[in-house]
């Protein structure tokens, strides 16, 4: 199991979400906890990075992080929601 951070810019917009929003990033959340590698990589380029972007909220919403492996830490980077 991996430990999610969350930077304190990617706060201010989890706060700005909407209801049904939350709900689903919580469960975005849940799978970054799980299996973080399964996000699509950030630079198609570079399949194996750890930069990674997962999407949520039926296809409204991204959330870009890191993924630290070696401290089975992901660190959420950026969260965006266009629902």
């Amino acid at each position: 199991m991996y430990s999610v951070v969350t930077d304190s810019e990617a706060f201010a917009a989890i706060a700005a979400l909407p209801t049904e929003a939350l709900r689903a990033y919580d469960d975005a959340v849940h799978v970054l906890e799980l299996v973080p590698w399964n996000g699509r990589p950030y630079n198609e380029q570079k399949p194996e990075g750890s930069l990674r972007e997962l999407v949520f909220g039926q296809g409204y919403g991204t959330i870009t992080y890191l993924i630290l492996e070696d401290q089975r830490e992901v660190h959420v980077l950026v969260v965006q929601w266009i629902g």
